[in-house]
């Protein structure tokens, strides 16, 4: 039902969300990395749905206050899971490639995820960008955040076109005369405090005996 979003932005026939990867701080290389060679954090990022995954380019380099930067913007599809808040999160993963192939894989920093709350949150238009920041879980069973990732994120595509498609909401049923309603009423004598009271038609049963 959900096609692709092409890299520069144009619509494939579905729905994607482009995320701004803009930074990320306090990354370090997890407890059970162990190396005899120093190795220097070269890290990026990966952010992937259930249909796409992409990536950023390597920060060389970190700031003074330990801070990578790319502001890379990648695009992933997402379907209905995710605009309808059923699941199907985009993953947000942080990888440290190693100087030198021979010397072994990407090693895992970190990872987050997006859910559809933060990004259809009915405060502003899905298109309008958020500015969003995740403390990213141990790569390994979830353990104390490692890092801080901070992304722009907003939802591009044909939001209306699937917004015809869902069912609509079901209907409840008109409530039936009985104790389950209760009304408010203002006392005979006048005074201004309000009273609990059941509906007239409520006492029926009772009078009739």
């Amino acid at each position: 039902m959900f096609g692709f979003m092409s890299k520069n932005g144009g619509d494939g026939g579905g729905v994607a969300l482009e995320v701004t990867v803009l930074s990320a701080e306090s990354l370090r290389l997890p407890p059970s990395y162990y190396s005899l060679i120093p190795r220097r954090l070269r890290p990026y990022v990966t952010v992937s749905s259930a249909a796409s995954a992409c990536s950023t380019a390597v920060a060389e380099g970190a700031t003074g206050g330990g801070e990578h930067s790319w502001n890379d913007t990648l695009f992933v599809p997402v379907g209905a899971e995710f605009l309808e808040s059923r699941g199907g999160d985009v993953h947000v993963a942080v990888y440290s490639e190693p100087a030198c192939r021979l010397v072994g894989g990407a090693t895992p920093l970190g990872w987050c995820r997006i859910p559809a709350a933060d990004v259809l949150d009915g405060l502003r238009p899905p298109r309008a960008l958020r500015r969003l920041s995740y403390s990213l879980r141990c790569p390994r069973g979830g353990g104390p955040a490692r890092g801080v990732v901070h992304l722009a994120v907003r939802v591009l595509g044909d939001l209306e076109s699937h917004r015809l498609m869902m069912p609509p909401p079901a209907q409840s049923a008109p409530a039936q005369p009985g104790w389950c309603r209760v009304a408010m009423g203002i006392p005979v004598s006048g005074t201004s405090a309000a009273v609990v009271g059941m509906p007239a038609w409520a006492w029926g049963g009772e009078a009739s005996r």
